[in-house]
C-alpha cells in the first residue's frame, strides 16, 4: 500500500466519513487491477487532520479513556466499504498522533478498532494482515509526512503495540520500553545523542 497521506481540514474529514460507496480510486483499479474486488488502497487510507475532534475520539476514548491531545499532528485510517456493504458509510478504523520535538518526532496514542477485521472481506481481512495489521498500516503512512526529521521515537510498553511498531520499521533503542524509526543514515555518535535527548524526556 502506498504510504502517502492526504491532509484533511476537520470538515472535510467529517465529509469523507459521510459519505458511503466506493473511493473514487475503486474505478480505476476495477479498470487496471482485479477486477472482482480492486485493491487494498480502495479500501484504506491514511489522512491527516488538522483537528482530531468529532473524528476519532471514540476510538481513541475506547482505547485510553480520555480525549485524544488537541495539539500534534494527527493520521487517521479510513475505511470505506465496498459498494453494496450493509455498512456503507466510511469509518475511521486506526489513529496515531506525532508530536514535533526539536528536530524529532515523538509518536504516541496509537490504537485501532479491532471491530473493524470482522466487517472486512476476505480478500481485504488477508491483505491487511499481509502488511502487518491496522497499527502497522498508520504508523508506517504517517512516517512519510514527517519531512526531513531523522527519526521518529516512540514509548512502548504494551506488547502488541510494540509488535506493530517492530513492522512498521521501529528497532529498541536499548533503553527500557523507547523504540525509534530511523529516517535517514546516521553515524551512532548521533544516534547516542539523539536517543539520550529523547530517553531524558521522558514517557511520552
Amino acid at each position: 500500500m502506498a504510504d502517502t497521506v492526504r491532509r484533511l481540514a476537520r470538515a472535510e474529514a467529517e465529509r469523507v466519513l459521510r459519505a458511503p460507496g466506493a473511493v473514487p480510486g475503486l474505478v480505476s483499479s476495477l479498470l487496471g487491477g482485479d477486477r472482482a474486488h480492486g485493491s487494498l488502497r480502495d479500501h484504506l487510507e491514511t489522512y491527516e487532520v488538522d483537528d482530531v475532534r468529532g473524528i476519532a475520539d471514540a476510538l481513541f476514548m475506547r482505547r485510553f479513556g480520555h480525549a485524544p491531545p488537541v495539539e500534534g499532528r494527527h493520521f487517521v485510517l479510513v475505511y470505506t466499504p465496498p459498494p453494496g456493504s450493509p455498512e456503507p458509510r466510511a469509518r475511521v478504523v486506526a489513529y496515531t498522533h506525532q508530536r514535533a520535538f526539536d528536530e524529532l518526532y515523538l509518536a504516541g496514542g496509537m490504537c485501532v478498532d479491532e471491530r473493524a477485521y470482522r466487517r472486512f472481506p476476505k480478500w481485504l481481512f488477508d491483505a491487511v494482515k499481509a502488511e502487518g495489521g491496522l497499527a502497522t498500516l498508520v504508523m508506517r503512512a504517517s512516517f512519510g509526512a514527517l519531512g526531513d526529521a531523522p527519526a521518529c521515537f516512540g514509548h512502548v510498553g504494551e506488547p502488541r503495540a510494540r509488535q506493530a511498531d517492530l513492522r512498521a520499521g521501529f528497532v529498541d533503542t536499548g533503553r527500557p520500553d523507547l523504540m525509534v524509526h530511523w529516517r535517514r543514515e546516521l553515524d551512532d555518535a548521533e544516534k547516542r545523542r539523539l536517543i539520550a535527548k529523547v530517553e531524558a524526556h521522558g514517557p511520552f
